[in-house]
């Protein structure tokens, strides 16, 4: 069994409770005196992997070190995970997640990890809102249209998401049991392959990130019906929530954010989410993120806590009523 230093446990409020082992006056102080290595779960090149590094080349400046990325992708962010829960609680190895890592472990016989027990919360950097994407041949320009073609069509249509259980996916179960719809769940590896499957009519639609849709929809070969979160996007005023359509449970985007191994010292966290918090809260990243997409944040360990345990919440039940499981 792993052993690990226990310096600091989840709080029952949501917020890191105390150190147990405090680090001596002269470490704290110091931290970092050597590179820091981010471990992201999402594949070089993408939108995940960009921001990452974006981040991470703006908090090397205050922590006076390298802030070295290190995608580790596959097994729905399973691998990364599983890789910085057995790494040293030093503050040298963090993980850069977003919310498949809430999602993996309540999908998986053998994720190698426990969300709760083998990670400390550093700081949420942003959300990543969703846009429900259908093909410009599709008759809906909603998504009350979209439920009500559905409903007449039970079996018929298809949607498609960017993997099997992947967050898109879990939503499109959730539109299905909310709804009471029948439609066939396409999964692709990754969204790129299933926008070009939207655009062409093989299935008729799906949960993507804003920027891999938004342009298809400028072009008129696609149609945007519905996005996640409480207000409309700046990027895109035209397209409703689907809070004000009448949907529940769409009013966050699936967290992104930075998390340490349980144990890591208190100060080596507290350093890291001051510095991100600053990166993010800098006006050109926060313009680069709203036009991705993306909604910035950079709140500290307890949003990104809070956000956890509400994914926990949003779809353990789901996943358990459905039975849903992923090899």
């Amino acid at each position: 069994m792993l052993q690990r230093r226990r310096f600091a446990q989840w709080g029952a409020s949501g917020l890191l409770a105390p150190a147990l082992g405090a680090l001596p006056a002269r470490a704290a102080t110091t931290y970092p005196t050597q590179p820091i290595k981010v471990i992201v779960s999402s594949a070089a090149g993408g939108l995940v992997d960009g921001i990452a590094r974006t981040i991470a080349e703006r908090i090397a400046k205050p922590l006076g070190q390298p802030v070295l990325v290190d995608p580790k992708p596959g097994a729905n962010g399973a691998i990364a995970a599983s890789f910085v829960a057995k790494a040293p609680a030093d503050g040298y190895t963090l993980l850069f997640a977003v919310n498949s890592f809430v999602l993996a472990p309540l999908l998986m016989v053998k994720p190698g990890y426990d969300v709760f027990k083998d990670f400390a919360p550093v700081s949420l950097s942003n959300y990543g809102l969703l846009v429900f994407t259908v093909g410009a041949s599709v008759p809906a320009n909603n998504m009350r249209e979209f439920i009500a073609m559905a409903k007449a069509q039970p079996g018929k249509l298809s949607f498609g998401s960017a993997g099997q259980g992947s967050s898109g996916h879990l939503y499109g179960e959730k539109l299905m049991r909310d709804d009471g719809l029948e439609m066939t769940h396409v999964p692709y590896k990754g969204g790129a392959p299933l926008m070009v499957d939207i655009l062409g009519g093989q299935v008729q639609g799906g949960f993507l990130t804003m920027g891999e849709a938004l342009p298809h929809a400028k072009s008129g070969r696609a149609k945007l019906l519905g996005v996640f979160g409480t207000r409309r996007m700046p990027l895109a005023p035209q397209i409703p929530t689907f809070t004000e359509q009448g949907f529940k449970g769409y009013e966050h985007g699936g967290f992104w954010g930075f998390f340490a191994p349980t144990g890591t010292p208190q100060p080596a966290i507290d350093k890291v989410a001051v510095a991100v918090r600053q990166a993010v809260a800098q006006p050109d990243l926060q313009e680069r993120m709203v036009g991705l997409g993306l909604e910035p944040s950079g709140e500290g360990p307890g949003e990104l806590m809070a956000a956890v345990r509400r994914e926990n919440l949003l779809w353990s039940r789901l996943i358990k009523d459905l039975n849903l499981r992923v090899e």
